[in-house]
């Protein structure tokens, strides 16, 4: 239940600011308020949802101030996952690392196919989540990755990238190869400089939707 609401709302498919009709949702999902209330909930938690007592809840906005926090959130905690996963990772590691890169430059190759969006977002978040799957810290790879979907929200709702898809592809790849190379310093720097340019241009996004 957990899982659907967030790919609901990671999606677009439930608006931000929007309010949250349990009713609606019940019906659309059948399922019960109970588990309908927990995953709420717990979507609360990860801030994809806000909660009001006795005025229910909404779907979180888009704000600017969210959006910075992600970013030095982001610059902070996914570099030190990467960097100890370089240090920790083993050979399971940089074989997964390997397949998802491969994955997701399949998923970038042709944006016309139909779902092309989900598509590539499941391939990209599997990407990050491979490259610091290695530091073996599940409390620290948990953490990351809830930033990473916070952060794909804003990208998934704004405007696509200006940059081609397999351009994309080749700045995530460069942060791969310099990682499976043992090039840490390289690496975390390419890492802290695409966050950087992401979340720079989402927050131009920001403000034309405004």
């Amino acid at each position: 239940m957990t899982a659907r609401l967030r790919a609901s709302i990671l999606r677009g498919d439930l608006k931000p600011g929007q309010k949250v009709n349990l009713d609606r949702i019940r019906d659309e999902l059948g399922v019960s308020l109970s588990p309908l209330r927990e995953a709420i909930s717990r979507l609360a938690v990860d801030g994809l949802v806000l909660t009001q007592d006795q005025r229910g809840s909404t779907i979180a906005p888009l704000t600017h101030c969210e959006l910075a926090e992600i970013g030095r959130l982001r610059r902070e905690v996914d570099v030190l996952a990467l960097r100890t996963a370089i240090k920790y990772g083993k050979d399971d590691w940089a074989e997964n690392l390997r397949k998802c890169s491969l994955d997701f430059h399949a998923a970038s190759r042709d944006s016309t196919v139909e779902d092309f969006d989900e598509i590539w977002s499941i391939a990209h978040m599997r990407f990050h989540e491979a490259l610091i799957q290695g530091c073996r810290m599940p409390m620290l790879i948990a953490f990351c990755m809830n930033l990473h979907d916070l952060h794909d929200r804003y990208r998934r709702q704004l405007l696509p990238s200006s940059k081609p898809w397999s351009e994309l592809w080749r700045e995530h790849a460069e942060i791969a190869t310099l990682a499976l190379n043992g090039d840490t310093d390289a690496a975390t720097e390419a890492l802290r400089d695409h966050l950087d340019v992401e979340i720079a241009g989402l927050a131009e996004q920001l403000v034309k939707t405004a």
